[in-house]
């Protein structure tokens, strides 16, 4: 056995591996992602102030 048979069976394998013939069928029905636990209604959402690179010069030169 060569190189070249070697490396068209290693091909095979891993085409063979991906392929769709041995993947799981697709259910019948889709069912929408459920997130666990309960939702807070009165929870406050605060929005993150990321320092940029440039921002900190910017500030001292000023």
């Amino acid at each position: 056995m060569g190189i070249r048979d070697k490396l068209s069976s290693r091909v095979r394998k891993v085409v063979n591996r991906f392929s769709g013939e041995y993947s799981a069928p697709a259910p019948e029905q889709l069912k929408p992602y459920e997130r666990p636990g309960t939702p807070a209604d009165d929870a406050e959402v605060v929005m993150a102030r990321l320092p940029r690179p440039g921002a900190a010069k910017k500030q001292d030169e000023d």
